[in-house]
């Protein structure tokens, strides 16, 4: 079961903030929510992620996974969630890479 651990803004720390939590953690690889559009088509926020992923592999040197994460903020606004929405998508992706995984 995943859990929501930490919201990291995005600053000139947020590397070596990831990295006292990769280590504290003892984190063995990456889960990144990639926000394909319904049509298909690339997005800026796809883009942009893709760049982040780019970061995230010069910076470490750990296995980094992609789960689609076109439906969960979606899927949470639904559902009337307005605080933390990000936290809550998070870990949805979080989980939906656990479950195709589970032993």
């Amino acid at each position: 079961m995943a859990i929501p651990y930490k919201i990291l803004v995005n600053s000139a720390d947020l590397f070596s903030e990831l990295e006292k939590i990769i280590s504290q953690e003892n984190i063995s690889l990456i889960v990144v929510g990639l926000p394909h559009s319904f049509s298909g088509q690339s997005n800026d926020r796809l883009e942009i992620t893709k760049s982040f992923i780019a970061d995230l592999k010069k910076h470490f040197s750990l296995e980094i996974v992609t789960v689609d994460e076109q439906m969960t903020s979606i899927l949470y606004e639904k559902q009337g969630v307005k605080k933390d929405l990000d936290k809550y998508s998070a870990t949805a992706i979080l989980e939906t890479y656990l479950a195709s995984h589970s032993l």
